[in-house]
């Protein structure tokens, strides 16, 4: 088994080897990491019993978003895409060998409790609950990083710090163009199943509670088989699976019987209710012990004596020991023996019961077939009556499709004339609103012309008017001149003969009083020259 265990790793080693990395330094492959993990890191712990109790609730991982951010894995891509499927079969083979077994161990993540599964060549697979089912962790022996994680949708594969694969949840291939979009995801999945398996080693194995294995062993048993529909379903994976199966089950074969073993004493547990102490797991072979001794150290007879007597006791109790373990051991192989026997006639008569179900599913094969035949004929007829008024009615539907476009044609005819029409008189309505408001406007401008030249003849008229009247006015003016300067005049002729007047009788006075004088002179009367 140790040797198709190399040519396993060999398998995987030269498949990382023919990477084609995106980064210009090449990282150590996975096979060699493996080894030099399987050198530093000590070996997991034996299975732990299950516990017995009822129930408890499992809570589940959280989902890809929610998983801390991580370091970006490199991304690097296989040389031969034929041996991408590697990291894939692998693990489904895993899972697989360990079939429905419960679990070796669980252990706590603060509110996880991931389950854990380690194969006696130190394969190991952990599955942690999330929303809707499992997600799954694949680790080679020793090795403290993965290189398959299968999320509800996606799987990775890694060689060391790479990604060198991506799958869909049908098992195809995705192309190394399709990577950077998942990188972020790989990411987290890759520093979760590092943190995982760290924990692991750190924290204490205690057993899963058998009530929680029965509630979800159904399904984990159906991720199992969509699993093995997605590679009958793809071709590439197929191949590759065909290719190294014979290999891969002489590998897998102690460890398929062994888990199937523990499968079925589960199955025995169950039917009695969980009643019984729980079964001891399967033992793994025993490893040699350490020797001890103090190294000459203490001189003392009676402490080298001491010593002797305890180190004879030890013995004794190795001894004792083994000799238990052996009868443990034959007792398993008789137990086994008897199984494989009760194995063998329940197979027997499965097979005495399976001649009988397949005989009589040939009669029932017969009978449905004549009975088959006969639907088939009563469908032909049917689906001839069934095409017959099909036709009929295709060919109503068909003249009513013709009378609803004659219909349609006839109506669209006469919605066209109507809008012509409607158009015309519209179109006559709005001449006559043009023509209207053409008068309109044109009585509206002789009515500006006529009140214009109203306005014009009546501002003549005021104007001539107002000539006559300043005509008058200057005439009148004039006149009063006249009749002033007239007046004036006569006034001043008057005055003149007044003044002539006035200075006629002055004079005359004058002419009398010279007179009086002089006759006043002469003493006597002179003669009277005036009267």
């Amino acid at each position: 088994m140790s040797s198709l265990l190399f040519r396993r790793a060999g398998l995987l080693a030269a498949t990382a080897m023919a990477l084609s990395l995106a980064a210009c330094n090449q990282s150590p492959t996975a096979s060699n990491q493996s080894a030099d993990a399987n050198d530093a890191l000590p070996a997991l712990p034996d299975a732990v019993p299950l516990q017995q109790g009822a129930a408890t609730p499992i809570a589940p991982a959280p989902a890809a978003q929610a998983l801390p951010a991580a370091a970006p894995v490199k991304l690097a891509r296989v040389a031969q895409s034929s041996q991408a499927y590697a990291y894939l079969d692998r693990a489904d083979g895993v899972f697989n060998t360990i079939g429905d077994a419960p679990p070796d161990y669980a252990y706590d993540d603060g509110d996880v409790s991931p389950w854990a599964w380690q194969t006696d060549d130190g394969d190991v697979q952990y599955a942690e609950p999330i929303d809707g089912g499992y997600r799954y962790y694949y680790y080679e022996p020793g090795a403290d990083t993965p290189y398959l994680v299968r999320g509800p949708d996606y799987s990775y594969g890694y060689s060391g710090d790479q990604l060198v694969a991506v799958y869909d949840d049908r098992g195809d291939l995705l192309p190394p163009d399709a990577y950077y979009a998942r990188q972020d995801y790989a990411s987290r999945y890759y520093a979760r199943a590092v943190y995982l398996n760290r924990l692991s080693r750190e924290r204490e194995h205690r057993g899963v509670v058998a009530a929680n294995w029965a509630a979800r062993r159904a399904d984990i048993a159906a991720a199992r088989a969509q699993w093995t529909e997605n590679r009958a379903r793809q071709a590439e994976w197929q191949a590759y699976h065909d290719q190294h199966d014979r290999q891969e089950r002489q590998h897998w074969a102690d460890e398929r019987a062994q888990r199937q073993a523990e499968a079925q004493r589960f199955e025995r547990w169950q039917q009695v209710g969980f009643h019984r102490p729980p079964p001891e797991p399967i033992a793994a072979p025993d490893r040699p012990q350490r020797p001890g001794g103090f190294g000459g150290g203490d001189r003392d007879p009676a402490r080298q004596q001491q010593i002797a007597e305890q180190q004879r006791r030890q013995q004794m109790q190795q001894q004792r020991a083994q000799q238990q373990r052996q009868m443990q051991i034959a007792q398993m192989q008789q137990r086994q023996q008897q199984i494989r026997n009760d194995r063998d006639a329940q197979q027997a008569a499965r097979q005495q019961v399976l001649a009988q179900q397949q005989a009589r599913q040939a009669a029932q094969h017969q009978a449905a077939a004549r009975q088959q035949a006969q639907m088939q004929r009563d469908a032909s007829q049917r689906l001839s009556a069934q095409r017959a008024n099909d036709q009929r009615a295709q060919m109503q539907e068909q003249q009513r499709q013709r009378a609803e476009a004659r219909q349609q044609a006839r109506d669209t005819q006469q919605q066209q004339r109507a809008q012509q029409q409607r158009a015309q008189v519209a179109a006559q309505q709005q001449a006559e609103r043009r023509q209207a408001q053409a008068e309109q406007r044109q009585r509206q401008q002789s009515a500006r012309q006529q009140a214009q030249q109203e306005h014009a003849q009546a501002a003549q008229q005021a104007r001539a008017e107002a000539q006559r009247r300043q005509s008058e006015a200057r005439q009148q003016q004039t006149q009063q001149r006249a009749q002033a300067q007239e007046q004036a005049q006569q006034a001043h002729a008057q005055m003149a003969q007044q003044r002539a007047q006035a200075q006629q009788q002055a004079q005359q006075a004058r002419a009398h009083a010279q007179q009086a004088r002089a006759a006043a002179q002469h003493g006597g009367e002179g003669p009277r020259h005036h009267e």
